[in-house]
């Protein structure tokens, strides 16, 4: 793709940037939907686009004579137009592109608003942007923000290099377009805000650097983004980069007085600096556990030798008339906790059906809370449905059929949730048992065990992990994830905590993302297998 060429000079550089974060309060906010928890809703965004560039080439045409700057802009967003076009699912899936998706959506496009206003043709434009603003899909201000939250906790969990994220690869694997400078920067300064300050450093850092391989790096209208990050470099402690960043500014304008502040601030003699800002995780994240966990999705921690010895995959057939002839393909992950994997347990005429019948239904995933009973959280960001077995004769099959290989009484279970993890999308470390058995469902029990149903593959990350099993489930679609959660006196099993790892690389609704069926098995009177 061929670069933008910001020629048009220092307020077309300062209006596009820095009205950024202002522009964030004045969009419209759709609070009603979120769509950085769900992939299912991106291709809504994408469809405004569609609609936003045919008005904005209409313009561009009309004005084509005096508006020559406008046309290596309109050639760059339809360049990235084209390519998501021409595979949505893949561009869709990838977290950069719906970063700067949404970045364009909330930011660039409103400043393309603004610099029409003086031409005659601005008025047509204008009104169309108007009435797009009342119809289609925009993303809000929490949106942008998730999206930023959600690229750095992919990186932080999966330790990814920010040029090589830049650049378009996810884990040495090129999947988009490269970041320009400015979304860097914008990133930079958003995770800035979200004191997210490590990963603050190395996006600044990563901004400076692609800028200083444009024609227009030394123009004294970049001085002002140069100084910027300079100075925040400072605050966080990166001293090296931000001498070099201030001498390159006054080798070319001595008289920039906050590049000379950086300079005088560093040479000065304090004694040892320390960086004025500091990320301050929360206390579990800063847990071996947590550490662990992380570990495990990355695939750095996998079961032991001594771990795998036992475990086998064979046909179960549970003594069943009917399995006695079509047997299941079970794969053994432990014994003790028991967590297995049963094979093709669901074939795509019937997940195509589910996932027909949740998505009007999908809303944001809440977690228990003490005080609300249940609130939406970073702890889990996905969308997920409830429905009810009687609603098809598919899912009273599927129960039939987790009865048949089980042996469980399957009558007594919580309705079947369907969910669908989104930009970055994660469940932390948790257990499915109620560890309060005062706030378990009348007459039913604590949850004897779960079944997950895989109604997608993830092309990376997207896993079920088990940080204290030390091991990690692929999704495969059709299988079904199996353990029980409690032991025979009832209790909960505490080694049954496990997390759905951040999805890195999915596929949208279609092929329905790190989705999964999420059946509970309750108590009442059952016996153990």
């Amino acid at each position: 793709m061929n670069k933008i060429r910001w020629k048009l000079t220092s307020p077309t550089i300062h209006l596009l940037i820095t009205t950024c974060t202002c522009l964030l309060l004045s969009l419209p906010c759709q609070a009603q939907i979120d769509y950085f928890s769900s992939i299912s809703g991106l291709e809504n965004l994408l469809r405004t686009e569609e609609y936003l560039l045919q008005s904005f080439r209409e313009y561009v045409r009309a004005s084509k004579q005096h508006l020559q700057t406008l046309e290596s802009e309109l050639h760059r967003i339809e360049m990235e137009y084209a390519q998501a076009a021409r595979n949505a699912e893949n561009y869709l899936t990838n977290p950069v592109n719906v970063y700067r998706l949404m970045k364009r959506l909330t930011n660039d496009w409103t400043i393309y608003e603004e610099r029409v206003q003086s031409d005659e043709a601005a008025q047509t434009f204008l009104r169309q942007m108007n009435e797009y603003r009342e119809t289609l899909s925009f993303p809000s201000t929490e949106d942008f923000r998730a999206s930023a939250a959600a690229l750095a906790r992919l990186q932080e969990t999966y330790h990814l290099d920010t040029t090589q994220i830049a650049g378009g690869f996810l884990n040495g694997v090129k999947y988009g377009t490269s970041m320009t400078w400015q979304d860097c920067f914008v990133l930079g300064k958003q995770l800035f805000h979200l004191e997210e300050y490590n990963h603050t450093k190395m996006w600044l850092k990563e901004s400076m650097q692609r800028l200083s391989r444009e024609p227009y790096y030394r123009d004294p209208h970049t001085f002002d983004y140069v100084e910027d990050v300079a100075k925040s470099l400072l605050n966080l402690g990166d001293l090296e980069t931000a001498l070099k960043l201030s001498d390159d500014v006054l080798s070319l304008d001595p008289t920039r007085s906050t590049a000379k502040y950086v300079k005088n601030t560093i040479l000065t003699p304090v004694g040892e600096r320390k960086p004025t800002l500091t990320t301050n995780p929360s206390y579990y994240h800063q847990t071996e556990e947590f550490e662990t966990y992380k570990k495990v999705c990355r695939g750095e921690i996998t079961a032991s030798p001594t771990q795998l010895r036992p475990l086998r995959c064979r046909y179960e057939t549970n003594n069943h008339p009917y399995r006695l002839i079509a047997p299941l393909k079970l794969e053994e992950h432990s014994l003790d906790p028991l967590v297995v994997t049963f094979h093709d347990f669901i074939d795509d005429t019937k997940i195509a059906t589910i996932k027909y019948m949740a998505e009007p239904r999908m809303q944001r995933s809440t977690v228990r809370d003490v005080v609300t009973l249940s609130k939406a959280t970073d702890f889990r960001i996905s969308k997920n449905a409830w429905l009810g077995y009687q609603e098809h004769d598919y899912m009273l099959g599927m129960l039939r059929d987790l009865h048949d290989i089980t042996g469980l009484d399957v009558t007594r279970c919580e309705k079947l949730q369907v969910a669908n993890y989104g930009l970055g999308g994660h469940y932390e470390p948790h257990w499915d048992f109620y560890l309060d058995t005062e706030r378990m469902p009348e007459g039913l029990g604590n949850r004897i065990a779960t079944a997950i149903f895989y109604l997608s593959e993830v092309e990376q990350g997207g896993a079920t992990a088990f940080p204290n099993l030390k091991f990690a489930i692929k999704p495969k679609k059709g299988n079904v994830l199996f353990w029980y959660n409690l032991h025979r006196t009832l209790e909960g099993d505490y080694r049954t905590r496990h997390a759905a790892c951040p999805v890195l690389k999915g596929s949208k609704w279609s092929e329905y993302i790190g989705s999964l069926l999420l059946l509970w098995l309750l108590y009442a009177g059952q016996n153990f297998k």
